[in-house]
């Protein structure tokens, strides 16, 4: 009898719980917001990138390493030649306070538009030269219908941007997701009947053609011809403050890809650009699901230095316990994700792909401080330090030509890890950022990862190699591990949040 009434009041304690978190989730704070936003961005997110994944393995085991390899040139090319002209315009119209108004969007698209199709012309004249610069003939032709994913985005409905800025991430990500689920479906049907590089060539075009038709049919806009001076001189303003921004960061990822693309064969370079696209994979979903809810949430507090202070920390403790379990994770267990994922002889990337996880929490951290920088209007400074990045990328060529993709991945991390050093001990000057209160936001995950490196390195000790049987343990201990760590850090936080409030009862009877 004691023992029913114990679970039907433990059930009804979890109930309570229950209702009062869906309770406080629709609260209109922005903490609400936030949660909720990131819950919908974290559900599309992995629907999207999910099979985006899915497409990578079906990928592998259909097309030869030469014809990935010749697609990662064409897609890094792509990439940093749109980077090249970018001039902020979502950004601009999530960061600034007018960006909703019908004119702003209206100047926001003409400005989209011109400097795209200008992009695209100039590509298309550029592309035998980029063909010429990697000896690789067949490259002007993929290049040049690649290009044509340039002029269909610049197409797109700035209203797609408004959806950040007023926290609709539900159709925000129906919206971006799903324009990359049907494209990675297109990508798979083609690469079964065409077995060649022209099928992620025509699926890359096709998924910016379907965000393009996708974002007017959801958010419908009619440009005007029309020119509001107000608005493009704010567009203008924010523009010269990003100028430069988005090719830095563009170079500091493609970089590798780009470099390793001249002095290695197509085969060794498909092989390391799907190991780096694993590695890189964690970052990615963290850019896309929590990086878009960061830049309006620090936007409402860019003029709190303290509030700014305690976000970062707050932002970098979370990603900390949930990023460096998972790199600890893929790092030692990297051969074995690669044989089953792609095919065994991607497990020679084993070592090199280990090393490039270990950018996921630098990377992470710096996504954080990014934000903060766009949201109190300060892009510049997030441009010098790209540009720092980008300086320090440039030591891969000698790091390749020295120890292979293995070099050039160790100076990826070293890179990263030292600019983001730099930018922390900046943003002591910003907004008073502490050195050590930073330092001490990654002890929790640090922590988390200790259990999972030993039951790998037992695994090594008693010599168990089978793959499946090794992922299978390693999988287990992770999802154990960072269960624990979760919740211990909530129960934590709850307790420190109730011995505020104590607190703060106390003084107010005094």
């Amino acid at each position: 009898m004691k023992q029913t009434s114990y679970y039907v009041l433990s059930s009804d304690m979890i109930r309570k719980k229950v209702l009062t978190e869906i309770v406080r989730l629709k609260g209109t704070g922005i903490k609400a917001r936030m949660v909720n936003a990131v819950m919908k961005l974290g559900i599309g997110t992995f629907v999207g990138h999910g099979m985006k994944f899915i497409r990578r393995m079906i990928l592998a085991k259909l097309l030869a390493p030469s014809e990935l390899g010749i697609m990662a040139i064409v897609f890094s090319v792509t990439i940093i030649l749109e980077a090249l002209t970018e001039v902020g315009v979502k950004q601009s119209v999530i960061q600034n306070k007018k960006g909703a108004d019908d004119n702003y969007l209206n100047m926001a698209w003409w400005m989209q538009l011109v400097r795209g199709l200008c992009l695209y012309g100039i590509a298309v004249v550029a592309a035998p030269w980029i063909g010429s610069f990697y000896e690789k003939p067949e490259l002007v032709a993929l290049l040049r219908v690649s290009f044509l994913s340039i002029a269909f985005r610049s197409f797109v409905s700035p209203r797609a941007y408004v959806l950040e800025k007023e926290y609709k991430f539900g159709w925000r990500v129906i919206l971006i997701e799903g324009s990359a689920v049907l494209g990675s479906i297109i990508t798979i049907i083609l690469a079964f009947l065409m077995r060649n590089v022209w099928a992620l060539v025509l699926g890359f075009v096709s998924e910016s053609a379907i965000l393009f038709l996708f974002s007017f049919l959801m958010v419908p806009f009619v440009p005007k011809f029309k020119i509001d001076r107000s608005s493009l001189n704010e567009l203008l303003k924010f523009a010269r403050g990003i100028f430069g921004l988005p090719i830095l960061t563009a170079v500091s990822f493609q970089a590798p890809i780009l470099i390793l693309g001249k002095l290695l064969d197509d085969y060794q370079v498909g092989i390391y650009s799907y190991a780096y696209i694993l590695a890189y994979f964690p970052t990615d979903l963290y850019m896309r699901m929590v990086a878009p809810v960061l830049l309006p949430a620090f936007s409402e507090k860019q003029d709190q230095k303290n509030a700014l202070c305690r976000g970062i920390i707050q932002a970098t403790h979370w990603t900390a316990v949930t990023s460096i379990p998972l790199m600890a994770f893929m790092v030692c267990c990297g051969s074995e994700l690669l044989y089953l994922i792609y095919k065994p002889e991607y497990a020679v990337m084993a070592i090199p792909f280990a090393v490039l996880c270990m950018q996921i929490v630098v990377r992470n951290g710096a996504i954080i401080l990014a934000g903060m920088y766009l949201a109190i209007g300060k892009p510049h400074l997030h441009r010098y330090y790209s540009a720092m990045r980008a300086l320090a990328v440039a030591l891969i060529y000698p790091a390749a030509i020295f120890s292979g993709v293995l070099g050039a991945s160790l100076a990826i991390i070293l890179s990263n890890f030292l600019i983001l050093l730099m930018q922390v001990i900046g943003c002591r000057k910003i907004i008073g950022l502490k050195l050590g209160d930073y330092i001490s936001s990654y002890t929790s995950g640090l922590l988390s990862a200790v259990p999972i490196i030993i039951v790998f390195d037992l695994l090594w000790y008693f010599k168990i190699d089978n793959h499946m049987l090794v992922l299978g343990i390693g999988a287990f201990v992770f999802i154990v591990t960072f269960a624990i760590s979760f919740l211990y850090v909530n129960r934590q936080k709850n307790y420190t949040h109730k011995k505020q409030v104590n607190l703060t009862d106390l003084e107010k009877e005094a």
